[in-house]
């Protein structure tokens, strides 16, 4: 397996094309004492580590294992495979996978290393929960198999690897490669339907959410959009739109119920709206925040947090999947951030909820000591 090293900068670049490869990438990382880091599509390439601390980067584009039997209820995808390409696959059979991570052109290796829940996770469930197989390798180059992995994608002395009967045991991830992964498909939905209403505090987004559970069946995801200060908007109107799925009949129907219930101005479209299924902030311009807690308590934060920051602090959450994201600009003042990230965790410590910085500039860090919620 080849690993180089382009002269003169120390770095070192790998790009496996089996199961077997990735192991002696990590026997020998482990052998040298070399950091090493998988990469995607790089969509979340700002979340962890420093480049500076990577010795060896693993690309896993040639990681690009499919296996799919017609009239199967699963599908094997490589981790390298962008999910944009799946779901084109699939669609070929009236199918889907039911991912919708953030990220344009995330791999299917990423959504699940990183667990990146999208608006239709409040349905199906998280990346992580819908997995029901894998094949990957621990640090130091151990094969782990995980639930019910497809043969067709394992080593050849299957009995060789390490097995782990839960799928879901995420506990060797940190330090290993994801190397292929066995997904549950679903039927491609006839029809989608957005319902959408203007909110401006915590009591609409709630009396909204008391009115949809009380006049329809649930819906497939619930997005709250509060967008940052612009021309068109005023700053603390947001928007929470309601994804209804399934035949033209039912799901219009349905729609169009919510709609009623929701009252006057509510927008009623055929395409999602802007932003849907995406992270609010400016790379390398803003401090990107997560926040995972019940629904009430992320409508709470949002305006928590603006008010904190005096400005309309850029906020979506998939309230029915129970995970939010907030975009802090990063040339607010030093306490001016604190203040936020302060206030944010204690609303949500208060409500069983949690807060977590995903990526934010190395001197802000030092700054204003985001240490401990520094993913």
């Amino acid at each position: 397996m080849p690993i180089r090293a382009p002269i003169g900068t120390g770095r070192w670049t790998a790009r496996p094309q089996r199961l077997d490869e990735v192991a002696t990438v990590l026997r020998f990382a482990a052998e040298k004492g070399r950091e090493v880091r998988p990469r995607g599509a790089a969509t979340k390439a700002s979340w962890f580590a420093e480049p500076s601390d990577v010795d060896i980067t693993l690309s896993t584009g040639d990681l690009s294992a499919w296996h799919y039997e017609p009239g199967s209820p699963v599908v094997t995808v490589g981790a390298g495979v962008p999910l944009q390409v799946a779901q084109v696959r699939l669609a070929a059979y009236g199918l889907r996978l039911a991912l919708d991570p953030r990220s344009p052109g995330a791999t299917v290796g990423g959504i699940l290393a990183t667990d990146e829940a999208g608006p239709i996770s409040m349905r199906f469930g998280r990346p992580s929960e819908q997995l029901r197989g894998a094949w990957g390798v621990r640090a130091g180059g151990t094969l782990i198999a995980l639930g019910d992995p497809d043969p067709a994608s394992g080593p050849v002395r299957p009995e060789s690897a390490e097995h782990h009967p839960d799928p879901a045991d995420r506990r060797w991830l940190p330090t290993g490669v994801l190397v292929s992964a066995t997904l549950p498909v679903q039927s491609m939905p006839p029809a989608s339907r957005y319902v959408s209403h203007d909110v401006a505090s915590p009591l609409e987004v709630g009396d909204l959410m008391a009115r949809m559970e009380a006049c329809c069946s649930v819906p497939t995801a619930i997005e709250l959009d509060l967008p940052a200060l612009s021309e068109s908007r005023i700053g603390y109107v947001g928007t929470l739109t309601v994804l209804v799925e399934g035949s033209v009949a039912s799901a219009t129907d349905r729609a169009g119920e919510l709609a009623d219930a929701f009252g006057p101005k509510t927008g009623f479209h055929d395409v999602a709206p802007e932003g849907w299924a995406r992270y609010p902030w400016r790379r390398g311009a803003d401090i990107a925040v997560r926040m995972d807690a019940p629904a009430d308590a992320l409508a709470s934060v949002a305006y928590a947090m603006r008010d904190a920051a005096n400005a309309p602090v850029a906020f979506r959450a998939s309230l029915g999947a129970g995970v939010g994201y907030a975009a802090i600009p990063a040339n607010l003042p030093a306490e001016v951030i604190r203040a936020v990230l302060e206030t944010c965790r204690d609303v949500l410590m208060g409500r069983g909820g949690e807060v977590t910085v995903l990526a934010a500039p190395a001197e802000l860090r030092r700054i204003i000591g985001l240490e401990r919620l520094y993913a």
